[in-house]
Formats: C-alpha cells, structure tokens, sequence
C-alpha cells in the first residue's frame, strides 16, 4: 500500500511539474503597455493605438497597421506597403521578449538570427 501511494505521490508530482513548466514558458504581456508612440532601433518610429490600429514612419515615409498581441506574439498587419507600383498588405510578427512601460524588446519572428529590435516609448 505505501508503495502505491509512493508511485501516485509521484505520478501527480510529475504532472504538476509539466503543467507549472508549461504556464512559465509562456509570457502574457499586457497589450496597455503598448499603447502608445515608440523609437526603434529598425529606424521606425511606431505608435500604437488602443483601438488596435497604429502607425509606423521612417524618412517621411508612414504605413498603417493593425495590431494583436497574443501571448509573446506582436502580429502587425501592415498597409500602405509599397512594392514597385502595387500596395500590398504585409504581415510582420514579432516575438516580445521584455515589455514594460518605458521598454519593449522584440525580434521578427522570420529572422533565423533573431535579432534584438529595441523600442523606447517616447
């Protein structure tokens, strides 16, 4: 009997390590941090609205957005994307990596070298 309650111990231990394991490997970030306008190190400067629209310019240059944060995942649905004489829809996602209220780290999520891009909230 108290080896069967040993191995049951043990059993639930190990099923609520997994679970624990699993909530720590995901980072909900609170998307009201974000709202907002934000210097880049990609050379953007990104504002971001809490009806979940936004902006992004560089050299003059300014493309609308929608956005959606979910979990560590900053999706952008880009318009305004100029491709020779086309305009095109973009979709960039980011993987955050640290937001705060002055501080937000990210890297595109395509980019195999995963490059930090700061943003600072001005």
């Amino acid at each position: 009997m108290k080896k069967r309650l040993f191995r049951l111990s043990m059993v639930l231990a190990a099923v609520l390590f997994v679970f624990a394991g699993c909530s720590l490997l995901e980072d909900d970030f609170d998307e009201d941090l974000l709202i907002g306008t934000w210097s880049a190190t990609d050379g953007w400067t990104y504002t971001f609205n809490d009806d979940y629209s936004g902006s992004r310019t560089q050299s003059g240059r300014t493309q609308t957005f929608t956005w959606n944060l979910s979990g560590d995942e900053l999706e952008l649905e880009v318009s305004g994307y100029e491709q020779g004489k086309s305009t095109i829809v973009a979709f960039t996602v980011y993987i955050v990596e640290e937001l705060n209220q002055t501080r937000m780290e990210a890297y595109d999520k395509e980019d195999s070298s995963k490059t930090i891009i700061v943003f600072t909230k001005k």
